[in-house]
């Protein structure tokens, strides 16, 4: 039973040493170079790419405005009444201002018309053109969805730094479960043979084989959990460097205003939004104000003669509520703005009890570590001496492996916030 223990091979520590020791050429890849990958390789970048690409297809539309496209209809109408009596058939063709129509009788065999000319909506030229109109909603949306780009981008970024500082706590803690096990090896090896020649108790012999097996089962673990984290970098787009070491989180100093710089954007959005409001209720109140005036003018080919005409259109509402909630969404917009502010401030406050918070578990944690270490090297001299028992020492053993692992965390979790506080933006 003892034997089976004491053949235990070193090729887990062999493969925890490749993987925590590297040559002093090596190179550490560290939080930053992992975030330039994302944001050059990321779906959510080609994604973002694409979300904007859509602005540019309307924008190059708009600037050839009504010009952009021809437009051809054909009418079939079949009557038994009156001069045109018969199938007739009236053809438009128009682009942008300039038009051609024609109308043929197949009975008579006879072109009833055959005009050229130019039609133009007046209001163009004195009140709010729609060309003008949608290129202004058109810059004022793609400010929006360059928001939202950003917003989700750093997002995602903030979960790629957390995805960091795990994967670098899970290999600490592998590290230190490695030592463990090279420290509760020995130990059984000792108290096993102790056990044989009579000089320990069977519970230090069963305590040492268990902290033995304990470990080993640990460490195997901890090395699946390192490769699940590892895996998921993945869904950023991201690979993890084969030999390259990833170098350790470095905490930022902040300063205050770092946190009142914190999540503007979702003010600006509301903004924005605002923006886009007025102009629908500008162009809502001129079209409603005039009336909508087309002028034409033309040459009739087949009488040779000049028409020249003037149509008007205008709508009369009793209660026009387009206008009453464009201005209803208005004054929603300035108080969730102003709310908005007020939350900046507050969260801004908030986290900065945040920051000094892990401020302090990292110095806490350091100090535990601290004490926990003189407490374990006290204990292994006691039980190096004989003077007290291997349980009180392995538990100070694993007491100071904790704290370890604790200080670790404590460090890593101030590092990140440090690094994702400008991705609040």
């Amino acid at each position: 039973m003892v034997g089976i223990f004491l053949n235990f091979k070193n090729s887990k520590i062999q493969i925890l040493s490749a993987l925590f020791t590297f040559s002093a050429m090596s190179f550490a890849v560290n939080v930053d170079d992992l975030i330039s990958q994302y944001e050059k390789n990321s779906y959510t970048t080609k994604i973002n790419e694409k979300n904007m690409r859509k602005f540019d297809i309307k924008e190059k539309s708009l600037k050839n405005g009504e010009w952009n496209e021809v437009s051809v209809t054909s009418d079939n109408n079949y009557t038994l009444h009156g001069a045109a009596n018969g199938l007739t058939m009236q053809n438009n063709v128009k682009y942008g201002m300039l038009y051609y129509r024609n109308e043929y009788n197949f009975r008579s065999s006879e072109l009833t018309e055959n005009k050229i000319g130019i039609s133009k909506t007046l209001n163009d030229y004195f009140g709010y053109s729609d060309v003008n109109y949608n290129k202004k909603t058109n810059q004022i949306s793609r400010n929006i969805q360059k928001i939202s780009n950003e917003t989700t981008k750093n997002s995602e970024i903030r979960d790629l730094i957390d995805l960091y500082k795990n994967y670098k706590n899970k290999q600490k803690e592998m590290e230190q479960e490695a030592l463990a096990l090279e420290d509760t090896k020995k130990d059984y090896a000792i108290q096993a043979k102790k056990y044989e020649l009579g000089t320990a108790s069977q519970y230090d012999y069963e305590l040492a084989k268990t902290e033995y097996e304990n470990s080993q089962l640990k460490y195997e673990n901890l090395g699946r959990e390192l490769q699940i984290l590892g895996e998921r970098f993945t869904v950023y787009n991201v690979t993890l460097p084969e030999k390259e070491k990833l170098d350790d989180l470095k905490k930022i100093e902040l300063k205050k205003d770092d946190f009142y710089a914190l999540r503007l954007s979702e003010a600006e959005t509301i903004e924005l939004n605002s923006q886009l409001n007025s102009e629908q209720l500008r162009k809502e109140n001129i079209d409603y104000k005039y009336p909508k005036l087309s002028g034409d003018i033309g040459y009739s080919l087949k009488d040779r003669s000049v028409v020249v005409g003037l149509s008007v259109s205008k709508t009369f509402k009793r209660y026009n509520d387009t206008i009453e909630d464009l201005k209803n969404e208005a004054d929603k917009l300035r108080l969730q703005y102003e709310q908005k502010k007020n939350e900046l401030v507050s969260n801004a406050g908030q986290q900065m009890i945040t920051y000094t918070t892990y401020q302090t578990n990292e110095l806490t944690a350091q100090n535990t570590m601290n004490i926990k270490k003189k407490e374990y090297e006290i204990y292994a001299k006691k039980y190096e001496l004989g003077v007290d028992t291997y349980s009180n020492y392995v538990e100070k053993r694993n007491n100071y492996k904790k704290a370890v692992i604790d200080y670790e965390t404590a460090k890593n979790e101030l590092a990140a916030f440090t690094k994702k506080i400008k991705y609040y933006k």
